[in-house]
């Protein structure tokens, strides 16, 4: 029971999350194109900074290619007094992933089961052998054991 509180406040705390697929980063990066916005020089980022001007082209060519670290980001917001955002946004709802890899799972069991009860021929109809797999796809939902996602 408590399990599945735990899990209903992680999913609550993703279902807040705004929708930001409409937000793409500029081609140039944020940190050019906030600099740019703001009519200020590479040099004078810099100085706010407190690195060279080198160093400051640099990060955003580092940002630009995906290989600027959170802790420069962070850096970077702080001297042009922005707040920066971090997030990894599911593409889908958490009940979705977790439904087709309970359905995944519970395929893998009831198939491992099925291929036993066939040598000893005893298999079940297609149609009992879908049941079999949503009963315990519905019971991989219910508990939610550790080896969920192990298949």
């Amino acid at each position: 029971m408590m399990k599945h509180i735990i899990l209903e406040q992680y999913q609550a705390k993703l279902g807040q999350l705004p929708d930001l697929k409409g937000i793409v980063r500029p081609r140039e990066g944020w940190i050019r194109t906030l600099r740019k916005a703001l009519g200020m020089s590479a040099s004078q980022l810099a100085s706010r900074i407190g690195i060279g001007k080198a160093q400051a082209s640099q990060m955003e060519r580092m940002e630009t290619e995906d290989r600027i670290t959170l802790k420069q980001l962070r850096r970077v917001a702080d001297a042009l007094d922005c707040d920066l955002y971090y997030a990894l946004v599911p593409r889908r709802p958490i009940a979705d992933y977790l439904h087709q890899q309970a359905q995944q799972k519970a395929k893998m069991l009831v198939d491992k089961a099925h291929i036993q009860m066939a040598l000893e021929s005893q298999q079940l109809p297609v149609a009992k052998l879908q049941m079999q797999i949503d009963a315990e796809t519905e019971r991989l939902l219910r508990e939610m054991p550790r080896d969920l996602w192990e298949t």
